[in-house]
């Protein structure tokens, strides 16, 4: 079974290294997200976007970044594929103020 820290590092390690070449600012995957039975939805981007709240920073379109538990499998989503799938999900970590409402 994959922990959620584990889920962190695995997408930090496969995107990092890409994520200047594509996108604009440093990348980083936060310590809360979400998860189901199966399945790790991790909050990761431009720490410019995600702790600095800029705008500008994430692409439109790029989908969710998931880790399977059981597997440890990266892989991605796009939420308007399954919003129902995407709104049973649970918090996971501790969300900054106002992030759930």
């Amino acid at each position: 079974m994959t922990s959620f820290e584990q889920a962190r590092s695995i997408a930090h390690k496969s995107i990092a290294p890409k994520w200047r070449r594509q996108y604009r600012g440093e990348y980083m995957v936060a310590d809360y997200g979400f998860e189901n039975a199966t399945t790790w939805l991790l909050i990761d981007g431009a720490r410019e976007s995600i702790v600095d709240e800029e705008s500008g920073f994430e692409p439109i379109g790029r989908p969710s970044t998931l880790v399977d538990k059981a597997s440890g499998r990266l892989f991605f989503r796009n939420y308007i594929e399954d919003p129902e799938w995407f709104g049973a999900m649970i918090p996971v970590g501790e969300h900054p103020e106002g992030l759930l409402d």
